[in-house]
């Protein structure tokens, strides 16, 4: 649980609060933050943070008002003067045409599962160190160059309203490691990505393996030029984790349901959408995720089947857009989801995803992501790191730079095989305030039909 000193603060506040007929929610978000960022194989940045952030929000009626208050440290004079901004606010505000939905949380939480000390502190010198293990192992260094980031650091969240006297919180530490290498003249690109809920979780051993499992296939081979056209295409992890953010973002979000701005807009509940292997959930308990219990409207939040099967199940609604449409809230006042992409009955590992795909591309990221029509779920992407052609279930040649331009109920409506092992896939934000945000999804997805819209003549 929070310190006793600030939490007796913001307890103090919500009961001053309750003593003047407001109706209050107290949202706090504290964060330390580490960050290492590497250019030309070497350390070009290492800084760090603390941050503490309350918001206040005031309900009266139809009205509501917001004040948010950055500091070092919070005063029961700040918080105070914060909460009367929030009243102020709250008087000047438009009526809203719903009644709003008052915070209640459901249960008292207090969640530091997930909350490691030696990650929170883990040192720029520490980074800097296996990072430079990496560089060294690799070598080549008149060939090749190396960038990247290390961010790891906590989050701290607790929630209180004036409703009733229960508390929400919860303590978390998360990490992730992204390291490119670039060879000078060729110019392609290879990128690994490590995730860390705890320090220790990898090592350089880890990060030199998967440079040199890629190495060899770019080095040995020249490159191919994929052609434009429907073509088998198999996804790894951080591609898979696109296709997830995107399918929910414009087909699943309540709101843009209720205004025809999705691409299951004319659909209902019950229908099929997409391939029978395809079963979407929020799911906090999932061991891959960072585990939110409970949203920001002090609701618990358990596993919510969006698509099940390949059956539009459900709609994620957040309190104000299910007080304007008079629909119940699923738990989705968050900033960060618990995505689960389900897994297969396809063999785990890459090599039995190669196997299944015969012939083939393979695209395990994807990058400069768009959305241009939402309402009939059209996606694209470049593939840019580490992809490469497949002949005969085997890694045969990199491949320049291709962009997949599709639909997400055509390229999730011909699916081939998921793998039957699922990996953490680490979807944090850079920007802004920190919330880790991981989806479970299998190690490979085959699909088949995928269209490539355009092929660059270069990496």
């Amino acid at each position: 649980m929070l310190e006793p000193q600030l939490r007796d603060t913001l307890l103090a506040a919500r009961h001053t609060a309750r003593q003047q007929g407001i109706n209050a929610e107290f949202s706090l978000h504290r964060e330390h933050s580490s960050l290492i960022r590497l250019a030309n194989s070497a350390v070009a940045l290492s800084t760090s943070e603390e941050l503490t952030r309350l918001d206040i929000s005031v309900q009266d009626g139809r009205r509501v008002g917001s004040y948010s208050l950055l500091s070092g440290i919070l005063t029961p004079e700040q918080i105070s003067a914060c909460l009367d901004q929030a009243r102020e606010n709250c008087a000047a505000a438009i009526p809203k045409d719903y009644d709003p939905i008052f915070g209640r949380v459901e249960e008292n939480f207090d969640d530091s599962r997930g909350y490691d000390p030696a990650l929170e502190e883990l040192s720029p010198e520490t980074k800097a160190s296996l990072c430079a293990r990496v560089i060294e192992a690799i070598g080549h260094r008149d060939r090749y160059t190396f960038s990247g980031s290390w961010s790891t650091g906590s989050t701290e969240v607790y929630y209180i309203t004036t409703a009733n006297d229960n508390e929400a919180y919860r303590r978390l530490t998360d990490g992730r490691l992204a390291l490119v290498l670039k060879h000078q003249q060729q110019r392609w690109e290879l990128q690994i990505e490590l995730t860390q809920k705890r320090a220790g979780e990898f090592s350089a051993d880890d990060a030199i393996a998967s440079f040199e499992r890629l190495l060899p296939v770019y080095e040995s081979n020249p490159p191919h030029r994929p052609s434009v056209g429907r073509q088998r295409v198999l996804f790894g992890p951080q591609a898979i984790a696109q296709l997830l953010h995107l399918a929910l973002w414009s087909g699943f979000n309540g709101r843009g349901w209720e205004e025809k701005r999705t691409f299951t807009c004319q659909n209902q509940p019950g229908d099929k959408i997409f391939s029978d292997l395809i079963t979407i959930c929020d799911d906090p308990d999932n061991p891959d995720v960072f585990s939110m219990p409970f949203d920001f409207n002090g609701r618990r939040r358990k596993r919510f089947v969006i698509v099940e099967n390949g059956i539009f199940r459900a709609l994620c609604y957040d309190s104000a857009a299910a007080a304007k449409y008079n629909r119940q809230p699923t738990g989705h006042d968050l900033e960060s989801i618990d995505l689960v992409l389900e897994p297969g009955s396809g063999q785990a590992g890459l090599d039995a995803g190669l196997r299944l795909a015969g012939d083939a591309l393979y695209i395990p990221h994807l990058h400069y992501i768009h959305v241009p029509d939402i309402t009939k779920g059209v996606i694209t992407g470049s593939s840019r790191f580490n992809a490469m052609l497949i002949r005969d279930g085997r890694f045969v040649a990199p491949i320049f730079s291709s962009r997949v331009t599709d639909t997400l109920p055509d390229i999730l409506g011909n699916v081939l095989g998921l793998s039957s092992k699922s990996v953490s896939q680490n979807e944090s934000s850079t920007y802004g305030r920190r919330s880790p945000e991981a989806y479970s999804v299998p190690e490979w997805l085959l699909c088949e039909s995928v269209r490539i819209s355009d092929v660059a003549e270069s990496f």
